[in-house]
């Protein structure tokens, strides 16, 4: 194996592993999104229930963009900037690269997620707000029907990876 094809290996296995911690977050994010669901049904609703659904949103968009941030980086060698970066890297991760590089999500993921991205944006600009449960549980409803679109496309990725010539461990690379 020459030294460039090592380099690319670590480089993708560094970028495999760096997306599973992410995922894990992810994850532990719809764990608390899954307990907010559940509890914002009584009534009264408890702001610490709205609290902990806005929480998990925002937690859940800004841990999906670091994932997409890293592949951006690292892969396309090119992360948007402006006003408009967010938007533009979603629209970024849902392009292939014909011949080099799939799609990280598909297109009909897009338009939810940049609603989740608008709430991310609110929630961590806003100060001193009060939480609209409606809006919450929209944005909840929203975040359950796309999670398991994204987590498929970040299957099929994370094996397009494997396909690139990432082992699973990097200090069992061949010394030839």
């Amino acid at each position: 194996m020459s030294d460039g094809e090592r380099a690319k290996g670590a480089m993708l296995a560094r970028l495999r592993g760096e997306i599973a911690e992410d995922r894990a977050m992810l994850e532990r994010c719809m764990t608390d999104a899954r307990l907010a669901k559940a509890r914002l049904g009584g009534a009264p609703v408890d702001p610490a229930v709205l609290a902990l659904a806005a929480v998990a949103l925002h937690g859940w968009y800004t841990g999906l963009e670091s994932v997409l941030e890293r592949v951006a980086r690292q892969l396309d060698g090119d992360v948007p900037t402006g006003s408009r970066w967010h938007r533009e890297l979603l629209t970024q991760m849902s392009v292939e690269v014909p011949r080099l590089l799939p799609a990280v999500l598909p297109r009909t993921v897009i338009a939810p997620l940049a609603e989740l991205l608008a709430f991310r944006h609110f929630f961590r600009h806003a100060y001193g707000i009060v939480l609209d449960a409606d809006r919450i549980a929209t944005r909840l409803a929203l975040l359950f029907a796309t999670v398991d679109e994204v987590d498929v496309a970040l299957d099929v990725f994370d094996a397009f990876l494997v396909e690139a010539g990432v082992v699973d461990d990097p200090r069992h690379l061949p010394d030839d």
